[in-house]
């Protein structure tokens, strides 16, 4: 690290581990784990068809957004007991979200061998723009959805 500033981001990094990483094992934490993630899309149907056909979720429920008579919420089983959620607001136009504090930087998702190599097909079969950190058989791909999500796949084996 010849970079003045690189240093001093690993010393407060390493404060940090010091400070707040458990050493010893915990009993419990105060939740159960994720239930969904609830995000906002442009056009719910093009989101149903990316996620059913190149993730390989299944679409569990479609339902109107209670706060919102002309929003539709949908929620996709993303394995694991978890499920990832989307909103369309139609009259509210389609503003992309600018990166940021509060922002989201992308959903990890995790796979067995199997699912990720599916995954990866899905996206060569469509041509679609993706990066592979280690290889077709193991590590991340890391891909966009038709609104710019980044999303990551991971397997470990």
């Amino acid at each position: 690290m010849n970079n003045p500033d690189a240093d001093t981001y690993e010393t407060a990094r390493a404060a940090l581990r010091e400070k707040y990483l458990s050493r010893e094992p915990r009993d419990s934490v105060s939740t159960a784990g994720v239930d969904h993630l609830a995000l906002i899309c442009s056009d719910i149907e093009r989101t149903i068809r990316f996620y059913t056909e190149v993730v390989n979720m299944h679409l569990v429920k479609v339902v109107t957004n209670r706060d919102d008579p002309t929003s539709t919420h949908i929620f996709l089983d993303m394995g694991g007991g978890n499920q990832l959620a989307f909103f369309d607001f139609p009259e509210h136009g389609a503003a992309p979200v600018v990166r940021g504090v509060g922002a989201m930087h992308h959903v990890a998702l995790k796979a067995d061998p199997e699912q990720y190599r599916s995954i990866i097909h899905a996206l060569q079969q469509r041509n679609l723009p993706h990066s592979i950190h280690g290889s077709e058989q193991s590590g991340s791909v890391y891909f966009r959805d038709p609104d710019n999500i980044l999303l990551e796949v991971k397997t470990s084996s």
